[in-house]
């Protein structure tokens, strides 16, 4: 995959954990790589799509993957989970093939036992749910597979885990782990405007499973990526929907794995239905991006589907958006056409980088200067405040602490004054900056 694409790092061999419904592949996974990342609850059929993540081992890595649960049913869900879990497979140096001691041998297990053998792969067995004391009987049971690698484990006390990781870094290629940057990127909006179609069209592959049918996504999806040497950690989310919507366990679950991973990204996609115009719900979900600061790109999706004249109307509508948050980067898109996906990648590439960018005291220092020059700030006695010095702070986002006297009496009005100032002189069009107002004295004064 190239041409100006997202490629994916193919550095390191990939693991798949495969196995009937609720054997607690999940939790393995989750055990694996140390990370509450799938959706983990005793009911069938709540891991719908593939979910990805890195063991880290000794400096080293290998990329897991965890498939839905393998089942004969005619659902709708299922049969996309079943292609999305063969390719899985297919893609994959070994397999784990995960069975419950509690249930012994069933025949899905048998079934399933028979489809990996064809596709030929490296399988180890693994008997989940060894956390209790079970019959020697029972145990033999698991014997009939005929496999070499057998691992009694229980994901639940991480019983076996240690000898698992172990075999398999010495069965597999795997990669030097380096503490490079990544840039985490979270796609969100509401049900069904076509998250996962944009990032398949993103990634020139099917990668997330699409349905019109609302709700498909409903686990939160990590996957990684380079483009133009830069990498990159992408979040495919559920919607987010109503309040009330949320009384479904699953649903709830989903909408708070979506804020979770807002509240890592680095950057966040917000994708609209041009179909729909700017709903409340879309707007709920920006306040959320606003209360956590978090710099983002309006990606309006589906322009396919509505009139030039429909365009003009909704440009003129969307505003709403750039008029409350100075700079935000607003692109129309048709993912399932691939309309205009490159300027949406360079733009997060830009803004991304912007985000990593680091400035020296004395040009912040000149620039709060300068504001201050041409705007000077008074107190309610018509004193002049004086703001003396600006430096960087060390955080994930953009923050710029501000020292000077009665910084306590300074006015929303010129916050967002100075704000709009960094950022116009700096160039950080679309992301927040943070100032952090100080009552001390400049730090790097002599004799202070």
């Amino acid at each position: 995959m190239s041409s100006g694409k997202f490629t994916i790092k193919q550095m390191t061999d990939s693991i798949s954990l495969v196995g009937r419904t609720n054997v607690g592949k999940s939790l393995l996974f989750n055990k694996l790589i140390q990370y509450k990342n799938s959706i983990v609850l005793n009911k069938h059929g709540v891991t719908r799509d593939i979910n990805e993540g890195k063991i880290l081992y000794q400096d080293k890595y290998l990329n897991l993957i965890d498939t839905a649960g393998i089942s004969s049913s005619d659902e709708h869900f299922s049969k996309l989970s079943y292609e999305k879990t063969i390719e899985a497979i297919d893609r994959s140096s070994v397999v784990l093939f995960v069975t419950s001691i509690e249930d012994g041998v069933t025949s899905s297990d048998k079934e399933i036992c028979s489809l990996l053998r064809k596709m030929n792969k490296s399988i180890f067995l693994i008997i989940n749910k060894c956390d209790k004391q079970k019959s020697d009987l029972k145990k033999y049971e698991f014997s009939e597979f005929g496999f070499t690698k057998v691992f009694e484990v229980s994901a639940k006390t991480n019983r076996g885990l240690e000898r698992l990781v172990e075999e398999l870094f010495n069965s597999c290629s795997s990669s030097v782990h380096k503490e490079d940057k990544i840039s985490r990127i979270a796609f969100i909006g509401k049900p069904n405007v076509g998250k996962s179609t944009l990032i398949n069209s993103i990634l020139n592959e099917s990668r997330s499973i699409t349905s019109d049918v609302p709700g498909t996504t409903i686990d939160s999806l990590e996957i990684p990526f380079t483009f133009k040497g830069h990498n990159f950690l992408i979040y495919d989310t559920a919607g987010i929907m109503k309040k009330a919507s949320t009384k479904d366990i699953i649903n709830k679950y989903s909408i708070n794995m979506s804020l979770k991973c807002i509240s890592d990204a680095n950057l966040c996609v917000l994708v609209i239905s041009a179909t729909e115009l700017v709903s409340k719900q879309d707007k709920s979900i920006f306040n959320i991006l606003k209360d956590n600061n978090k710099p983002f790109v309006l990606v309006i999706n589906k322009i396919d589907l509505i009139s030039k004249n429909e365009i003009k109307i909704l440009k003129s509508k969307i505003d709403y958006f750039s008029n409350i948050l100075f700079g935000t980067k607003i692109i129309y898109i048709s993912a399932l056409h691939n309309r205009n996906i490159r300027k949406l990648l360079f733009t997060i590439k830009t803004l991304v980088t912007n985000l990593y960018r680091e400035y020296r005291p004395s040009k912040l220092t000149k620039i709060l200067n300068d504001a201050c020059n041409k705007h000077p700030i008074k107190n309610a006695s018509n004193r002049l405040i004086k703001l003396k010095f600006a430096k960087q702070n060390k955080s994930s986002d953009l923050s710029i602490s501000i020292h000077g006297n009665q910084t306590d009496k300074i006015p929303d009005s010129y916050r967002k004054y100075l704000v709009n100032y960094f950022s116009d002189q700096l160039g950080l069009s679309g992301v927040p900056i943070k100032l952090i107002f100080k009552k001390e004295k400049n730090p790097y004064k002599m004799g202070s």
